[in-house]
């Protein structure tokens, strides 16, 4: 008897401290979600935020989820603020972002949508549906989820985004019995190495960078600061370093630098959420 009641006095106890714990890191970790129509359809932006360091990560590719789960990880430590973009509505995750307006659809990469050239914009915007045409009307809408979306990260001071990629190596496709086709290698920090004598938007808008062969090529920083890429280098990991006048592809790695903002990149490849912590870590030490 004596016995059953001390478990049922331990149970108790274990119940109160994980409630108690739980109202705790809930009172401490606030989550809110800010709507905004797109065309036809309304995307969600959710903002998590937690008292601590002053840094805001941006996750901008809904797909990239390993990217998304280090920075909640690192988040939950450390304390800042954390941005994510969701808007598939048909139950999956997408990179790029689709939407309709006046009986055309339209897509997008939502990392390619952070410049003041309306040129650059246009380029990035497809019609994938429809009859319409990416006229002013449809730069002006995707133009505001940008806005949006910066607007709730440029208050910090420290900018810190986080992708994940593919990194699948070149390769010949047979498409035909006799036609094949070059699957160039994909994105990874080999794009930023000049390949005989050409070179790429991603070279173009290269400094310095320091490989170190034993990373895997998929995990590196990209830096807009001098002393981000000297603190990383001497780390021993692999770091490119933009340059002072960049590609302006729309990319927020470009508007942050043209902002005067501390903005870094870390680049992991897909699922791997340890290594992408462990490279996390590294920027707040």
């Amino acid at each position: 008897m004596i016995k059953h009641r001390f478990y049922r006095h331990l149970i108790v106890i274990i119940i109160l401290s994980s409630s108690s714990f739980h109202f705790a890191f809930s009172q401490e970790l606030k989550e809110r979600t800010k709507s905004v129509r797109l065309g036809d359809q309304t995307v969600y932006l959710k903002i998590f935020e937690k008292p601590g360091k002053d840094i805001v990560f941006a996750h901008v590719h809904e797909n990239e989820v390993a990217a998304l789960e280090a920075g909640k990880q690192i988040l939950a430590k450390h304390g800042g603020r954390l941005v994510t973009l969701m808007h598939s509505s048909d139950g999956t995750k997408n990179r790029n972002v689709t939407f309709t307006h006046a009986k055309t659809t339209y897509q997008f990469d939502p990392n390619r949508i952070y410049s003041v050239d309306d040129k650059v914009l246009f380029k990035t915007i497809r019609i994938i549906k429809g009859n319409g045409k990416v006229d002013q009307n449809v730069i002006d809408i995707v133009k505001n989820l940008a806005t949006q979306i910066w607007g709730e990260m440029h208050d910090l001071p420290y900018i810190v985004a986080i992708h994940n990629n593919k990194n699948t190596p070149a390769e010949v496709k047979t498409k035909w019995l006799f036609w094949h086709r070059l699957e160039p290698e994909s994105y990874s920090v080999n794009s930023y190495i000049k390949s005989f004598d050409q070179s790429g938007e991603s070279n173009k808008s290269c400094s310095d960078i320091y490989i170190n062969p034993m990373v895997n090529n998929s995990e590196f920083f990209i830096v807009t600061e001098r002393n981000d890429f000297k603190m990383l280098s001497e780390k021993r990991y692999t770091v490119v370093l933009q340059n002072d006048n960049p590609v302006d592809d729309g990319s927020m790695s470009v508007y942050a630098y043209r902002k005067g903002k501390r903005y870094v990149n870390a680049e992991a490849k897909m699922g791997r959420v340890k290594e992408q912590i462990e490279m996390l870590e590294i920027l707040l030490k």
